[in-house]
């Protein structure tokens, strides 16, 4: 019995730390800023690494939305991969990707609109819990999906990292009560949500150009017409319009 009052305390500890969250317009907008400018200059080897390095949040939420709806639709995920370095995003012409598998085109079609739809929703969630201050809330739902990650990605090495920062961190404001690890979450949290409107916009505008240029490359959009035989332009337009509606409430709850 009085281990479990122990665990309620440190239960209660952790989502009051994690409820003290605040939203940071300033870090918000530099951190968006500094990703499209990564992005449109990374051509170097610095420049390059720190853009993979920024790239990685955004690109494995908009991989775990694939994978996430692949689960949910009773299809199966092989592995997330997530390309690291610049050589093999060029060669493969991709920052990650989700191997996915299911029994019927109706599937497929779920499985593949999810991906575009997920950085939008973590956007909103992330600055609506912290707007109500709940961001426990969103927090435990990225050691959720941080969980999944490492359960069917074959990159084991790189989910193990990121839950031995976490479990360090959580263990740091239980038993701790260190005021910098909770701090840095406040930090951390803000350069988070930096980083998913930054590439939602910069997705904003590579799928427009793709959309539009006669000689396009492969996408998701190609992907849902072969799957629907409903045109590039609907899915780039149904896309581009959740994106602006979730950047829309996300700035009205940042100046509001």
């Amino acid at each position: 019995m009085e281990l479990y009052f122990k665990i309620q305390d440190y239960i209660s500890l952790l989502i009051q730390n994690f409820s003290n969250v605040k939203l940071n317009t300033v870090i918000i907008f530099c951190i968006t800023i500094l990703f499209i400018l990564l992005s449109k200059f990374r051509h170097g080897r610095i420049l390059s690494s720190i853009s993979i390095l920024f790239s990685f949040f955004p690109v494995l939420i908009h991989e775990l939305g694939h994978a996430l709806s692949a689960r949910l639709v009773g299809g199966h995920v092989d592995n997330i991969h997530m390309v690291l370095t610049q050589r093999e995003q060029v060669s493969t012409e991709r920052q990650g990707y989700a191997e996915t598998r299911a029994n019927s085109n109706f599937k497929f079609i779920i499985i593949t609109f999810c991906g575009y739809i997920a950085p939008p929703i973590m956007l909103f969630l992330g600055v609506y819990l912290a707007y109500k201050e709940k961001t426990f809330i969103y927090l435990f739902i990225c050691i959720g999906l941080l969980i999944f990650y490492f359960a069917v990605t074959k990159q084991k090495w790189i989910p193990i990292i990121l839950l031995i920062a976490v479990s360090y961190s959580c263990y740091n404001i239980i038993i701790q009560q260190d005021t910098f690890i909770t701090n840095s979450i406040s930090f951390i949290y803000n350069v988070l949500l930096g980083l998913l409107l930054g590439e939602i916009i910069q997705s904003i505008i590579i799928t427009t150009k793709i959309t539009f240029n006669k000689k396009g490359s492969e996408w998701d959009g190609t992907a849902m017409k072969n799957l629907t035989l409903i045109p590039v332009f609907f899915w780039w337009l149904l896309w581009t319009t959740i994106s602006c509606v979730s950047i829309y409430k996300v700035l009205n709850m940042l100046f509001s």
